[in-house]
């Protein structure tokens, strides 16, 4: 009797793994051989551990690498003009621009990098005021007009605008706003003048606005003209408490006292001081 030779055997198998893909592009090499060397590209054919591979490898997420960011710099290490900004220095890309001189005048046209090399950059900069003008009028130069800018004084002066601004700020900060109802209740004025003179005893300003209160009854002239004289003799019994400023408004309507102090501000009593006043307050009571 035959014996029948299994076709699926392990040698089989193993042929077909590592033996068949090189005989497959062995054929196919013999064949392009034979063709025009236009045609003679051969296809790529990866062996079945490789095919694996590839499948994994195209999982793998890739990241783009990303562009570097302008560095904001221009050449010559000069800060680009951002959008909507005019360039300066050797971010002008013009090459001929009309400069006003210290007079006011207006003088050119100049080489721009000529000019540029004319300046001291510790002191000076060259900034753009206008652009060239898309349609020059007649007479009007066809050129950018640009002005020399100290650059000490321009630092001066942005000193100075932010001294200016904070000084304002702590005055802001130093005024206080104390609101009075016309027909304000005895204990909460009582409560507001306790507020006022501390404010002023502390160096405040203290701004003291009458007005009506929404859904209050409507105070009598009398009344208003009372509650005002009550302010002031709150006032009074501050030292160095005094109105620097006119009253502004009339009673019964919208009013306004503004207040100050010359005295200065009492110190602050230091732990060690207030325990000893805590423990002398302690002995007089006993």
């Amino acid at each position: 009797m035959r014996i029948t030779q299994c076709l699926y055997n392990s040698r089989m198998a193993l042929h077909k793994v590592f033996v068949s893909p090189f005989e497959k592009v062995e054929s196919i090499s013999r064949r392009s051989a034979l063709l025009s060397p236009v045609s003679r590209t051969l296809p790529t054919i990866l062996s079945p551990p490789l095919q694996g591979f590839a499948r994994h490898a195209a999982l793998i997420p890739r990241f783009k690498k990303k562009k570097p960011s302008p560095s904001g710099q221009g050449p010559g290490g000069n800060a680009a003009a951002k959008p909507g900004q005019l360039p300066q220095d050797r971010a002008i890309s013009d090459r001929e621009v009309m400069v006003v001189d210290e007079n006011n005048k207006l003088t050119g046209p100049h080489n721009t990098r000529t000019f540029l090399r004319s300046l001291d950059p510790e002191t000076q900069s060259l900034r753009m005021v206008s652009r060239p003008p898309p349609r020059p009028a007649p007479g009007q130069p066809p050129f950018a007009i640009c002005r020399i800018v100290d650059k000490v004084a321009e630092k001066e002066k942005e000193r100075a605008l932010q001294k200016a601004k904070k000084d304002n700020a702590r005055r802001l900060a130093r005024v206080k706003e104390l609101e009075l109802n016309w027909a304000i209740a005895p204990h909460d004025m009582g409560h507001k003048m306790k507020q006022m003179k501390t404010f002023l005893e502390k160096g405040y300003k203290v701004e003291v606005i009458f007005a009506k209160k929404k859904n209050s009854r409507i105070a009598t002239l009398e009344e208003a003209a009372a509650l005002v004289q009550q302010v002031r003799d709150a006032v009074a019994e501050v030292a160095g408490a005094r109105e620097y400023k006119e009253a502004e408004g009339q009673p019964r309507k919208v009013m306004r006292l503004h207040l100050e102090s010359t005295a200065k501000p009492a110190a602050k009593a230091t732990p060690a001081e207030e325990a000893s006043a805590a423990d002398a307050a302690s002995e007089a009571s006993t």
